[in-house]
């Protein structure tokens, strides 16, 4: 969830994993100030068993123009 904590709409003009395996669905539309967001994080972990820690950069029109958030897993490989 991306809560907009600033005083004029946020606009997220894209998101980028920091791999492959790591693919972000922002809103498309602008969010309100006040209002929050969520942004669906499609995280594809076959072959990466452990502790996983991925990272989502945000390109926006916040004053710093990139924002970038961390997920963390841990994968558990499937038995037989």
């Amino acid at each position: 969830i991306v809560k907009n904590i600033g005083e004029s709409d946020l606009i997220i003009a894209d998101a980028k994993g920091s791999c492959g395996c790591t693919v972000p669905n922002p809103p498309k539309e602008p969010i309100a100030p006040g209002s929050s967001a969520p942004i669906k994080v499609t995280f594809n972990s076959s072959g990466k068993p452990g502790n996983q820690s991925k990272t989502v950069t945000l390109t926006t029109n916040t004053e710093n123009g990139r924002e970038t958030f961390t997920i963390r897993a841990e994968v558990t490989p499937k038995t037989k």
